[in-house]
Parts: C-alpha cells; sequence; structure tokens
C-alpha cells in the first residue's frame, strides 16, 4: 500500500491544505501516474528539510510517501523546490481540488 500525505501551508492568502491519498484507492492509471512524479523527482534522494529561510508570503509543503518498507518525508518551499519534484506538488496541489 502506498500512500501520500500533502500538506500546503502559508501563502500570501494563507489558503492551507492537508490530505492523505491512497493510491491502492485511485484507478490504476492515476495511481501509475503518481508513482511515475515521484520516480522521475528522484523523492527518496531529496534532502528531508530543504527549508532554509521561512518567508510567510509563499508556500511551505510537507510531503510524505509511504510505501509500506520505504517511507520519507520532505519539507520544502517555493524559493528551495527542486525541479524535478515541482510536477509531483503541482499535481498533489490540483487534485486536492478534484476531491473536494
Amino acid at each position: 500500500m502506498t500512500t501520500i500525505t500533502f500538506k500546503r501551508s502559508g501563502g500570501f492568502i494563507g489558503k492551507g491544505m492537508k490530505y492523505e491519498l491512497n493510491l491502492n484507492q485511485l484507478p490504476a492509471d492515476d495511481a501509475r501516474f503518481f508513482i511515475r512524479l515521484i520516480q522521475q523527482a528522484g523523492f527518496f534522494n531529496i534532502p528531508e528539510n530543504l527549508i532554509v529561510k521561512f518567508n510567510p508570503d509563499e508556500y511551505q509543503y510537507t510531503i510524505t510517501v509511504d510505501a509500506g518498507v520505504l517511507s520519507h518525508t520532505v519539507r520544502t518551499n517555493d524559493t528551495t523546490m527542486p525541479a524535478p519534484l515541482r510536477p509531483l506538488v503541482d499535481e498533489l496541489s490540483a487534485f486536492r481540488a478534484v476531491l473536494q
């Protein structure tokens, strides 16, 4: 079972979100899409805390991927986010809107 816990806080208007996404409960194509984004980001190789300086006007993200035996959390913000991680964060941000 693979789950993604996604939390976004801060930002200019302070509209945060937090949810858990169980990939086993998604259609197979959607689950494979998220797995591919995780792999392309090199998620499990990204340092845990990338937030060097707190800026209240930008979003801060906490993403945890739990793949059973392997679990990893990354904390980042808009300034320090590695480019390969951006597609995953963008999809998770957009996906929450679909869930509502």
